[in-house]
């Protein structure tokens, strides 16, 4: 009895299941969703472009200059096995009325910020994530220069190579 009082349920769920309308959308016809941009992106910019890629790019963030710097995105080669690069792109919207500077890698207002279609001049800026900033110049004046590993084992009175 509970068999046959299960299949009839499941003959139901199909029944209604099939007989719902289905809406097909063609996922090409919104190519908004290749940025990954939230819900509510028109809201902010009507038309956007599309056309920006990571491709032949190294890892950074980049204005968008088609979308007037509206837009960015972040770019990240990684090496998979066999040594293959796939490269991974995030792209964000700046709030309103404000616009990708490329020399701060922030979202400022227009005025405070480098003119868009000079942006591609500070695309190298992205050379210098992972860089130590002292790497390479030496002391002034006698000083010296501490990483900050040993600068923080100073100030505890620990190790560098101790854990607390």
């Amino acid at each position: 009895m509970l068999y046959l009082f299960s299949g009839v349920i499941m003959a139901q769920l199909l029944t209604l299941a099939t007989g719902l309308p289905r809406i097909r959308v063609d996922r090409e016809s919104f190519p908004i969703d290749r940025f990954t941009l939230p819900d509510n992106a028109t809201s902010i910019r009507e038309n956007i472009d599309t056309t920006f890629t990571c491709t032949d790019r190294s890892y950074g963030y980049y204005a968008d200059t088609e979308n007037d710097c509206q837009l960015f995105h972040v770019c990240l080669p990684v090496v998979l096995p066999r040594q293959r690069v796939e490269m991974f792109m995030w792209s964000f919207i700046c709030p309103q009325e404000t616009i990708f500077n490329q020399e701060r890698f922030t979202c400022a207002r227009p005025e405070d910020s480098i003119p868009c279609h000079e942006a591609f001049r500070f695309y190298s800026l992205n050379d210098k994530f992972g860089q130590n900033e002292f790497e390479d110049r030496p002391a002034q004046d006698g000083a010296t220069v501490i990483s900050t590993s040993e600068e923080n084992s100073i100030e505890t009175g620990t190790s560098p190579t101790t854990s607390r």
